[in-house]
């Protein structure tokens, strides 16, 4: 069974979340507030979104997302799922590379895409962030996809 990790990368409203829902694989969850169809599509920005589906950004708590983010990765890479998405900015290759580890580790085919699209901006990002990001951003090159 081939075993694939999309890291999805882009600027804010490019469209990853949207592009990432429909690359992981598909899986239904039962819990009684959030049950029906679901895919394998992990952001660190899921760990702002509260029960209710309101999303509150809390710069403060951004290691955490990460942490959360990466967890809910590797749980899926255990468990073998074929198709595992990871939609988060990736300005720059260090910030992708825990993926990149655990695809290896755990034998999945690295797909590294991004996403330039602008489809608006759907957590408000203040546009001197954008910027910033943008001042940062490293080109996609062949290496990303490898730590050798």
């Amino acid at each position: 069974m081939s075993k694939t990790l999309y890291i999805i990368r882009g600027l804010p409203g490019s469209g990853k979340s949207t592009l990432g829902e429909k690359l992981g694989d598909s899986y239904m969850d039962f819990h009684p507030k959030f049950g029906g169809p679901k895919t394998h599509s992990y952001a660190a920005d899921d760990w702002f979104y509260d029960e209710k589906g309101k999303y509150n950004f809390k710069p403060e708590e951004l290691p955490q997302a990460h942490e959360e983010c990466q967890a809910r990765v590797r749980g899926c890479m255990m468990s073998s799922i074929g198709n595992i998405a990871v939609c988060n900015t990736f300005s720059q290759r260090w910030e992708a590379e825990p993926y990149i580890r655990m695809a290896e580790q755990h034998e999945y085919t690295c797909v590294i895409l991004e996403c330039q699209s602008q489809f608006g901006n759907v957590h408000d990002v203040p546009m001197q962030t954008i910027r910033e990001m943008k001042e940062r951003w490293e080109p996609l090159t062949p290496e990303w996809a490898s730590l050798r």
